[in-house]
């Protein structure tokens, strides 16, 4: 392609140059550059901002002084501290500040802390906590039924977590701060608001919100596999001494959403049954734990039950179905590919 140049003037650029010097002097100064305004935003809040209505400027005809406007003004953000939270027993618990030395009775509690990147405040808890790897170095002193009361002292927490009330006066008269909420009864709804509390009381709101969208993403799609399922299994869920939960509990909450059927329909939270019950009852599968299934396999009156004779007893690889936090859903995602194979081929 062809391309042509087009050529001015010695002279013609010459006096364009000038003309543009003596426009520049007629104008006085420049506009100066506006420094913008910094705006401090709470670290998890979000800053609702509104826009700034122009202020009108009034120049006299002879005036050469830039115009200026008045900055924007930002919504302000609700301050996170202090809040109060009615705790199980309809007392009022107030937070000024997120605690930062908390034990917390609870292996749920810990998991969800952690998953937030705020296992840095967990000073300790209970025998049983087996996960994340790096709660392996949080002491251990004693659980939800065996409270150490010297050593909680001795730790100098700032908030005791608890599910269940037992040393809840015992632990007050110390004068440690305790917030009891009690979950054995909770939906899988709840465990979401578990993770809010969590985020509330840290502060890390953002987190929080990031693990219950993360959740709820996964329980979406689970529902939606199962939308055309009728009729689920008969389901037995054994814990350890034949223990077993009614459907009024997280676990028969987690059933109920996989359209499961509970042999125990008829009890209400948590009751101890004998072997000759589980047989009668007909379960068509068996769902226990690592350290129970041997209750099962060694019991000669269960080997004619269905579940057994059919090969349909789950021991859950992926997590405990009794620790409501994030990895829960990995075991009802594991039980409901063990319930309905076909729909997750």
């Amino acid at each position: 392609m062809n391309t042509s140049r087009v050529r001015f003037p010695l002279g013609l650029l010459i006096a364009m140059a000038v003309l543009l010097v003596t426009l520049a002097a007629a104008c006085g100064q420049t506009e100066p550059t506006p420094t913008p305004t910094q705006v401090q935003v709470a670290p998890t809040a979000t800053a609702t901002l509104t826009p700034a209505t122009p202020t009108p400027t009034t120049v006299s005809p002879r005036a050469t002084a830039t115009a200026t406007t008045t900055p924007a003004t930002p919504t302000p953000t609700p301050a996170l501290f202090p809040f109060t939270m009615i705790d199980s027993n309809g007392r009022e618990i107030t937070f000024d500040a997120p605690p930062e030395r908390i034990i917390p009775y609870d292996g749920a509690a810990v998991e969800i802390l952690f998953a937030m990147g705020e296992g840095h405040r967990v000073v300790g808890t209970h025998s049983f906590v087996s996960y994340p790897p790096e709660a392996d170095a949080i002491p251990r002193i004693g659980s939800a039924f065996a409270i150490n009361l010297e050593e909680t002292v001795a730790l100098e927490p700032d908030l005791v977590y608890l599910f269940f009330d037992r040393f809840l006066a015992d632990l007050e008269e110390v004068g440690v701060k305790v917030l009891y909420t009690q979950s054995l009864s909770n939906t899988v709804d709840d465990v979401l608001e578990h993770f809010r509390l969590w985020g509330r009381l840290t502060g890390n709101v953002q987190a929080a919100e990031r693990e219950a969208a993360l959740f709820q993403a996964r329980l979406d799609i689970l529902k939606d596999k199962l939308k055309d399922v009728e009729r689920g299994p008969r389901v037995y869920n054994h814990t350890f001494g034949f223990w077993t939960p009614g459907p009024d509990t997280l676990t028969g909450n987690i059933f109920t959403l996989l359209k499961a059927e509970m042999v125990t329909e008829d009890i209400s939270g948590y009751a101890q049954i004998s072997p000759e019950e589980v047989l009668v009852r007909v379960p068509e599968v068996i769902i226990t734990s690592a350290d129970a299934v041997s209750e099962i396999s060694d019991d000669p009156a269960l080997q004619s039950v269905t579940a057994v004779k059919n090969g349909r007893v789950l021991v859950p690889e992926r997590a405990p179905l009794f620790i409501a936090g994030p990895r829960l859903m990995d075991v009802i995602e594991e039980i409901a590919e063990f319930l309905y194979p076909e729909l997750f081929q």
